[in-house]
C-alpha cells in the first residue's frame, strides 16, 4: 500500500512538471504573439486586438462542443493530439513570412490550446487523488505565475541571441519535452477509460444539465465567471488610468508584478501552511481578500488618488493577486471533486466559454463607464460586484463544499 502511494506521488509530480512546461509554453506565446507583430510588422492597435480575438475564438465558440467530443473518447487521445498540434503549429509560428499567415496560425494554436488543455483537466482528475487536489494546484499555481512572471525576462534576454520570432521555437522545444514524457507517464498510472454507454447523453452542456449539478459546483461556476466579469470591466484599463493619474510606465509595470507576487505567495502559502484548508475556506478567504483590495482600490481612486503612492498601489494589487489564486485554487479543486467525471469536459469548456464571453466584454463595459461617467467608475462597480459575490460564497455554499462528486457526506 504504501509503494502504491509513493508510486501515485511520483506519477503526479511527472504531470505536475509536464502541466508546467505546458503552462510556461503559454505565456511566453501570449507575450511573442502580442508583441512580435507590432515590432516585425508593425501591426496596428485593431490587428493586435484580431489576433487576441483569434487566439480566444476557439474557446469561446467550440469549447462546449470540444468538451461534448472529450467525454466520449479516451482523453488520452486527445492530450496527445493537443501537446503535439501545440509543438508543431509553434515551430511554424517561428517562421511566418507576413502577418496574415502569422495570424492563421495563431488561430490554429487557439483550437490546439482547446483540446489540450479540457483533456488535461479529465487526466488530472484521474490521475490525482481528491486529498492531493489542494496540495497539487496550489503547487501548479504557484510554478504557473512564477512562468509568468519570469516570461518576459526570458523572452528578452533571448531576443539577444536570437532573431525575436525564433524565440517560438524555445516554446515549441519546451512542449515537445512534454509530449515527451506522456506516453511513459500515461501507460504506467493504471488509467482506464471506459466508452459511454448507448444510453448516455454527450451533447454540449445545456442550462438543463448544469441546473442538475451539485449546488456547490453551481454556486462555484457562477463565482468563478463573476470574479472574471469583476476582473474585465477594470483590469484592461488599467494602463491608461494610471497615465491618466500622473504615473509613468514603470509604475504599471510594478503594479502588474505585484499582482504576480500576490498570486504566487498566495499559491505557496496554501502549499506550505495551508494544504489541508477545506475548499470553503479558499474560495471563501479568497473572494473576501480580493473584495477588500478592490473596494480600498475604489475608494482611493474616488477621493484620496492625489495621495496614493506607488507603495499604496503595490499593495493593493498584492491582495488582488493573492485573493484572486487563493479562489482559483479552491474552484478548481471544487471542479474536480464536484463534476461527474462523465461530464466533466463539457463542463469545464462551457465554464471557459463562459469566461471568455466575459472577458471579451468586460473592456467595453468599462471603457463605456470611463466615457459616462469618471476613470475611478470601474472600480466602484467591479468593488460592488464583488460584494455580491462575497455574499454569495457566504449564503450560497452548503458544509459539506468538499465532497467529491458520488461520495457519501
Amino acid at each position: 500500500m504504501a509503494a502504491e502511494r509513493r508510486g501515485k506521488r511520483t506519477h503526479t509530480g511527472r504531470f505536475l512538471t509536464v502541466q508546467t512546461l505546458a503552462g510556461f509554453s503559454q505565456w511566453i506565446d501570449v507575450f511573442l504573439i502580442f508583441s512580435i507583430p507590432s515590432f516585425l510588422w508593425q501591426a496596428s492597435p485593431a490587428r493586435i486586438a484580431l489576433l487576441a480575438a483569434l487566439f480566444g475564438i476557439p474557446s469561446l465558440f467550440l469549447g462546449p462542443f470540444i468538451g461534448a467530443f472529450l467525454d466520449r473518447i479516451d482523453p488520452r487521445r486527445i492530450l496527445y493530439l493537443g501537446i503535439f498540434a501545440r509543438s508543431v503549429l509553434t515551430a511554424a509560428i517561428a517562421f511566418a513570412p507576413n502577418y496574415w499567415s502569422f495570424a492563421a496560425l495563431t488561430l490554429l494554436k487557439g483550437l490546439a490550446n482547446l483540446c489540450y488543455w479540457p483533456a488535461s483537466s479529465i487526466i488530472t482528475n484521474r490521475l490525482v487523488g481528491s486529498n492531493e487536489r489542494v496540495r497539487y494546484f496550489s503547487s501548479l499555481s504557484a510554478l504557473d505565475q512564477v512562468s509568468k512572471i519570469v516570461t518576459p525576462l526570458i523572452a528578452g534576454a533571448l531576443t539577444l541571441l536570437l532573431n525575436s520570432q525564433v524565440i517560438f521555437l524555445f516554446s515549441a522545444c519546451m512542449t515537445m519535452v512534454a509530449a515527451a514524457l506522456l506516453p511513459r507517464l500515461l501507460s504506467k498510472t493504471g488509467l482506464h477509460w471506459k466508452a459511454p454507454t448507448s444510453g448516455e447523453k454527450h451533447s454540449p452542456v445545456r442550462l438543463r444539465d448544469i441546473l442538475n449539478l451539485p449546488r456547490n459546483l453551481i454556486v462555484t461556476i457562477a463565482l468563478s465567471v463573476g470574479i472574471s466579469l469583476s476582473l474585465a470591466v477594470y483590469d484592461p484599463h488599467l494602463a491608461r488610468f494610471l497615465s491618466h493619474s500622473g504615473f509613468n510606465p514603470r509604475t504599471f509595470s510594478i503594479v502588474v508584478s505585484s499582482t504576480g507576487v500576490g498570486a504566487v505567495t498566495g499559491a505557496l502559502l496554501v502549499r506550505f501552511f495551508f494544504a489541508n484548508a477545506t475548499v470553503a475556506s479558499l474560495v471563501r478567504s479568497g473572494i473576501g481578500i480580493f473584495t477588500i483590495a478592490i473596494t480600498s482600490a475604489a475608494v482611493i481612486s474616488s477621493f484620496y488618488m492625489e495621495y496614493a503612492g506607488v507603495g499604496t498601489l503595490v499593495v493593493l494589487w498584492l491582495l488582488n493577486g493573492l485573493g484572486y489564486e487563493l479562489f482559483m485554487i479552491g474552484s478548481g479543486v471544487n471542479l474536480q471533486n464536484l463534476c461527474p467525471v462523465s461530464m466533466l469536459g463539457r463542463v469545464s469548456t462551457s465554464v471557459r466559454s463562459l469566461q471568455m464571453l466575459v472577458v471579451v466584454t468586460g473592456p467595453s463595459i468599462g471603457a463605456w463607464l470611463i466615457s459616462a461617467h469618471s476613470w475611478s467608475m470601474p472600480f466602484v462597480v467591479a468593488a460592488a460586484f464583488a460584494w455580491l459575490l462575497l455574499g454569495l460564497s457566504i449564503t450560497g455554499l452548503k458544509a459539506n463544499f468538499s465532497r467529491p462528486f458520488g461520495k457519501a457526506a
